[in-house]
């Protein structure tokens, strides 16, 4: 559904207020609202060579659309996650970082995408490992476990394909 090799317009990215100017990737692909956030999260996908408009769905699916109280960390997730791109705190203090700094999750959110992709040889693989874990994702390829999460099966279609939540909801078992 989506054009993992969209344009990004990276000198209107640079210069770009926060919160102005969408969309800055084109070709139709789906992204979302800026919030300030885009230009950032798009700047950090190219240094890793993330595709730009995956990072920014990934983004508004971890931050549950931007909200800041989940940015901020005053909101997590069940598990225990924080900030834009929801890392659980043994994850964080591993790489050093303070998830809900922004600009230093999303550089370490896609030096990560990075290396799930060299892992796993395609993107698709590379979020669920990073929805899912690595290990479990490892044991479903393996045929060691029998079916993905639907939560890790939507999170890929929604990231990597573009999905809508409705749309990918309403999409059967056997669509990766």
């Amino acid at each position: 559904m989506a054009n993992l090799g969209a344009r990004v317009d990276v000198k209107r990215a640079a210069s770009d207020p926060a919160g102005s100017g969408m969309p800055l990737v084109m070709d139709g692909e789906r992204i979302p609202d800026d919030k300030g956030y885009n230009a950032m999260i798009i700047k950090a996908a190219q240094k890793y060579g993330v595709p730009p408009g995956m990072a920014l769905r990934q983004a508004d699916q971890e931050s549950r659309h931007f909200d800041p109280a989940v940015i901020s960390g005053k909101v997590k997730s069940s598990a225990g996650a924080s900030g834009l791109f929801q890392f659980m705190p043994i994850t964080a203090r591993n790489l050093g970082i303070d998830p809900t700094k922004p600009e230093a999750a999303t550089d370490a959110a896609m030096a990560y995408m990075a290396r799930l992709y060299k892992k796993f040889g395609d993107w698709k693989k590379a979020v669920w490992a990073y929805n899912w874990g690595e290990g479990n994702v490892a044991k479903y390829l393996k045929g060691e476990k029998k079916a993905l999460p639907l939560e890790t099966r939507m999170y890929g279609l929604i990231v990597v394909d573009g999905y809508t939540a409705t749309q990918a909801s309403k999409t059967g078992a056997g669509v990766l």
